[in-house]
């Protein structure tokens, strides 16, 4: 294994790189990442009697028809282009439009547009070999110039959102070799690119491709766009020649509803098949008509609640602080009233459902004796504590309250501050707090350890941490990958800077014959390359 850039890769910041709105919004399952949904496994009651499902049902999909389902949107701002989106529509609908060289299913990175990714044996260059008999919606084939012409348009500075893999790869030194085979200069180590491709929300364009209208928005996905106005809806067609099989449905059609409760709305007035991002509250009274059915993509694609302590400043930076307020904490309490039943408690580890997640770590003891010893030894006992929220989450601004209480009740003079989703990770903003509410969904280790870093006031420096994440990004060894995580994953729970309280259920309402809604990237926005009804 090269170490060629052994002293950067000591630094998680600097194997981070900067990371923008965008990055962080995707990091918290807003954006691209990471799992598949489960088959329907039954169901299970939310505490109110009322039975969820969780999963899809099983059953093939019948060809042909219709569908309708609402998303949460940004009015105007929703967008064809694959580079700017950031809302769970505009996500769904790139998926669907659009493919990745690799997308993530079952935890792990699996094959797209590309088949393979490999490292050479001095982790100076990556190998993509590409799929063949790909056509584009226009009848065109895929090459590498596509895959070229792709990874330059996203390294290029005048994008809204340049694309991250920049840190890792040399993205405008791509070179073709044949129709089918790539090779980009790397310029960190990386011991798996697939898994970092699959995490990138890297959608491949077609050759030339700039601008995206309806007229000119071509890609290689399932469907195609046929209309579109932001903030209202996207409607799509079958491609029939799709390279994984044509779509079960004819025709999909996406809303674009910001606000939940008229999402839910939509699909008990008839308006509207599938809801997503049903709040905890709705699901508690249940579906609220016949047909139609509360889902959850399961325990593995579950979102994490939790805290993330900034130790460049005031109280956390003492890590007995940080062990007083994980010790110290009602998790118990916290789940209850913010998941109305549909979640559990954590064990202050991010990454949950991911490869090599280290689930066998306990969930630390509600101890507020210790904790309050801790403080006091630390001379944090009535210190100023500023915890900071914005409401990315349902029921995340509700978790911030109560755990202001109960860093109250254990000492700490702590105070909140409530901002707008716009406003939530402005650096300023970040720099003056000691503690900022941070869901995470579904992510693969590579993204959760890296992203989370990128942000002095996010990130852990502690040596033994950069060095197990730096191994665990460079290394080839599966072995030594999982080795790395393990170590990583470790520190965490040991001094790190997570107090990850909770993991909550992604619910949506659908009726009842709709199948094929894969949570592949996120159950926020599912692929719905499949989607139909079953008869």
């Amino acid at each position: 294994m090269s170490r060629r850039t052994s002293s950067a890769d000591s630094r998680l910041v600097q194997a981070a790189g900067p990371v923008t709105r965008r990055g962080i919004l995707a990091l918290l399952g807003l954006g691209a990442a990471a799992l598949a949904a489960p088959a329907l496994s039954g169901c299970s009651s939310n505490g109110g009697g009322t039975p969820v499902a969780s999963g899809v049902p099983t059953g093939a999909a019948t060809r042909g028809g219709a569908l309708r389902l609402a998303f949460p949107g940004s009015g105007a701002a929703d967008s064809l282009d694959p580079t700017v989106g950031q809302t769970s529509c505009d996500m769904v609908r790139y998926a669907i439009v659009f493919d990745q060289l690799f997308s993530f299913d079952n935890g792990t990175a699996q094959p797209s547009l590309a088949i393979a990714a490999e490292p050479d044996a001095k982790g100076e260059n990556c190998t993509l070999t590409l799929r063949q008999g790909v056509t584009w919606h226009d009848g065109s084939p895929f090459t590498a110039a596509d895959v070229i012409h792709t990874l330059k348009h996203r390294a290029s500075p005048d994008r809204v959102f340049p694309s991250e893999l920049s840190q890792y790869f040399n993205l405008v030194a791509a070179r073709r070799v044949d129709d089918h085979t790539v090779v980009i200069p790397t310029v960190k180590t990386v011991g798996d690119p697939a898994t970092l491709l699959a995490g990138s929300g890297l959608y491949v364009i077609k050759n030339g491709a700039r601008s995206f209208t309806v007229d000119d928005t071509v890609g290689t996905g399932p469907y195609r766009v046929t209309r579109f106005q932001a903030g209202v809806e996207t409607q799509l067609e079958r491609h029939a020649t799709y390279w994984n099989g044509a779509g079960n449905a004819e025709k999909i059609t996406l809303l674009s509803i910001e606000d939940p409760q008229a999402r839910v709305n939509a699909v008990r007035g008839g308006q509207a098949d599938y809801a997503s991002d049903v709040s905890y509250s709705t699901a508690k009274s249940g579906a609220g008509g016949a047909g139609l059915q509360i889902r959850t993509g399961g325990e593995g694609l579950r979102t994490t609640y939790g805290f993330v302590l900034n130790v460049t400043r005031g109280p956390s930076a003492d890590p007995r602080v940080r062990k007083a307020i994980r010790l110290g904490i009602d998790r118990e309490a916290l789940v209850k009233s913010v998941f109305l039943g549909f979640g559990a408690v954590a064990n202050d580890l991010f990454g949950a459902g991911a490869q090599h997640f280290l689930d066998t770590v306990p969930v630390p003891e509600h101890n507020p004796a210790q904790a309050k010893e801790l403080l006091k030894a630390a001379g944090a006992d009535g210190k100023p504590f500023v915890v900071r929220t914005a409401e990315y989450e349902a029921g995340l601004n509700a978790s911030a309250e109560l755990f202001v209480e109960q860093l109250r009740g254990l000492g700490l003079q702590a105070t909140l501050v409530k901002v707008g989703v716009t406003e939530g990770f402005d650096a300023e903003g970040m720099k003056a707090c000691d503690a900022l509410a941070f869901p995470l969904g579904p992510f693969s280790l590579a993204l959760t350890y890296t992203r989370s870093a990128a942000y002095p006031t996010l990130a852990l420096p502690d040596e033994e941490l950069n060095r197990a994440v730096a191994t665990a990004i460079s290394t080839s060894s599966e072995a030594e990958r999982a080795a790395a995580w393990t170590t990583a994953q470790q520190v965490m729970a040991d001094r790190g800077n997570w107090v990850a309280w909770g993991r909550g259920d992604v619910l949506s309402l659908a009726k009842e014959k709709l199948t094929g809604i894969d949570g592949r990237e996120s159950p926020k926005y599912p692929w719905l390359g499949k989607a139909g009804f079953v008869a």
